[in-house]
């Protein structure tokens, strides 16, 4: 295991459809577990757990998906009008599938999110890139 991919966790918080991990190196990690539909009321849950485990500081996200996680239309067009009220600073997508990176992509192309946005194929990838950001 690489040495990027470890790092202490320091806080947690545990959802019945993700789980968010804050890293020692204050990097968030969520994970949205298998099987989950991602609507407007939990995209509303879960920007508050974002809130919650960043203490409100903006902060670096990595966004993982189990399988068959689907995110509404409601839920994409509203991603938007949440941004200025969570703490991402930026956000790496793990796309490890063709069917979540063309979803990742095109959400990025029609949607234009105000902050930075890259779909990586993995967890690494994702990390590298996020330490490479100067804010």
């Amino acid at each position: 295991m690489s040495l990027l991919l470890e790092s202490k966790i320091v806080k947690q918080i545990v959802l019945p459809e993700a789980s968010l991990s804050l890293r020692e190196d204050g990097i968030v990690m969520v994970f949205y577990k298998n099987n989950i539909l991602l609507d407007v009321p939990l995209q509303l849950r879960m920007a508050d757990a974002f809130n919650e485990i960043a203490d409100g500081k903006k902060s670096l996200f990595i966004f993982e998906a189990g399988e068959n996680v689907i995110v509404t239309k409601e839920a994409r067009d509203n991603a938007l009008k949440l941004e200025d009220s969570t703490p991402i600073l930026a956000s790496a997508v793990v796309a490890n599938n063709l069917a979540y990176r063309i979803i990742a992509n095109f959400f990025i192309k029609v949607q234009r999110p105000k902050g930075k946005y890259k779909v990586v194929a993995n967890r690494e990838e994702a990390l590298l890139w996020l330490k490479s950001l100067e804010f």
